[in-house]
């Protein structure tokens, strides 16, 4: 029995198939197969059934707490020697929050530390859950509350409430006219875009999606560029179009019977003692005055 075996019957487990699992861990599947063939002599027995869809047998259910703390034990002793080296931080971050909020704070840490070595990724709100429960980051921006059940002991350094604004361009808002209802906004508005921000996406956008006369659900990119030409309207996060609003480049259409809507996301640290790390608390403060300074700092938990 080695690790890279019990990392793999984890994996099998949390993506309910080999395929998936192999391409998490980068490896063909044969070699996942192979790795639980061997786990299964080692234990006596079969592990999974095989189907049409992957499930544990009783005995890989016995078999799958004991995997686990072995591989949590694994962990928090690679969390310890990354903490013994002071100088190597990993950041993560809501795509959403890069350009507004987590950009900044690192370009300001890197200045002030230039020999720290910072790996600062992005990516979605699951993404992210992957790699804290994988304990691969000393800091992240998740989205928030945590529904994660892998995740249930974080506890927020600071929670973050950004405002959503039904954004559309110029042109397309003096169409639609000043002080709208929502009857009105949808009467002229061809198309209502919905974004990948949300853990789950809100009931009010829900039911804007099923009051429009088309929607999509696309990337921040695409339907920026496509509210900015005026072919959509959609809710965008308040602190990504800050200069947009202020220069007239996009308007904010708010609507007299919408009721407000946020998204709120939160600054966490990836194990109980990273916090303690004089350079990831420092990296902390300045993600959480930044945040401050955007106005988006909803609670300050330090």
């Amino acid at each position: 029995m080695d690790i890279d075996q019990l990392r793999s019957f984890d994996r099998i487990v949390r993506d309910g198939s080999f395929t998936k699992a192999a391409a998490r861990l980068n490896v063909t599947q044969a070699t996942i197969s192979m790795r639980i063939r061997t786990l299964e002599a080692h234990v006596g027995g079969a592990l999974f059934t095989r189907g049409r869809k992957v499930e544990l047998t009783e005995r890989g259910t016995t078999f799958l707490s004991y995997a686990r703390r072995i591989l949590a034990t694994l962990l928090e002793s690679e969390d310890a020697m990354r903490s013994v080296d002071r100088g190597r931080i990993a950041f993560a971050s809501l795509r959403s929050l890069i350009e507004p909020l987590a950009t900044p704070a690192v370009v300001d840490f890197m200045r002030a530390h230039p020999r720290v070595e910072l790996r600062f990724e992005e990516g979605r709100h699951r993404d992210i859950a992957e790699w804290l429960h994988d304990r691969s980051l000393d800091l992240a921006i998740i989205g928030w509350p945590n529904f994660d059940p892998l995740l249930e002991a974080l506890e927020p350094i600071a929670i973050l409430r950004e405002k959503a604004v039904l954004a559309a361009s110029p042109s397309l808002a003096e169409k639609i006219g000043p002080q709208p209802t929502l009857d009105r906004v949808f009467e002229v508005a061809p198309h209502f875009l919905s974004f990948f921000w949300w853990q789950v996406t809100p009931d009010a956008i829900q039911t804007l999606r099923h009051r429009a006369r088309t929607s999509s659900q696309v990337l921040f990119s695409s339907g920026r560029a496509l509210i900015s030409r005026g072919d959509a309207i959609g809710h965008l996060l308040q602190a990504s179009i800050t200069e947009d609003l202020a220069e007239g480049r996009l308007v904010d259409l708010a609507p007299i019977d919408m009721p407000a809507i946020w998204r709120d996301s939160a600054l966490v640290a990836g194990s109980a003692d990273a916090i303690s790390r004089p350079l990831v608390a420092e990296l902390a403060e300045r993600i959480v005055a930044r945040a401050a300074t955007l106005g988006v700092l909803h609670a300050d938990r330090r």
